[in-house]
């Protein structure tokens, strides 16, 4: 991560979906969850790739389907 921490850029995330907290986060399945829309998504990446040291593969980018696969990737990072 290189502009924000992982704890601040999870804090971000939360606060675009709605939610509570990072336990709530780790629960949300795209699908299952309405706030979730493709703006939404779209935003998310965006700011996953702003604060990211490297590119995040487009295949990778594509299978996000909850907050599970959103912390994996901050975490590679």
């Amino acid at each position: 991560m290189k502009n924000l921490s992982k704890q601040n850029l999870i804090k971000d995330i939360i606060k675009i979906l709605k939610i509570k907290n990072e336990k709530e986060l780790l629960k949300i399945r795209r699908k299952n969850f309405d706030k979730w829309d493709s703006l939404i998504h779209l935003q998310i990446i965006f700011l996953i790739e702003k604060n990211s040291t490297k590119k995040i593969s487009i295949n990778k980018l594509s299978k996000i389907s909850g907050g599970k696969d959103l912390i994996k990737i901050i975490n590679e990072n």
